[in-house]
């Protein structure tokens, strides 16, 4: 927190965006602590209070929205 400037106030942050690699592990996120906010950041970086889990639907080979022919 201190070494981005971050007060005791605003110490839990929001994940704003996270890369995601094809085997499902996330390497660095981007977060935003009141009005700051860090890209970036490493699992090592960071420390989990809250975590919630979102997905999304498995693209199908015969998906139009893929470009696949039928």
């Amino acid at each position: 927190m201190e070494r981005y400037g971050i007060s005791e106030e605003n110490a839990v942050g929001t994940v704003l965006w996270h890369s995601l690699n094809e085997s499902g592990e996330i390497g660095v996120y981007d977060m935003k602590f009141g009005d700051t906010v860090i890209r970036n950041l490493t699992e090592a970086d960071i420390e989990a209070t809250i975590e919630e889990g979102h997905g999304h639907p498995p693209k199908r080979d015969d998906d139009p929205k893929r470009g696949a022919k039928k």
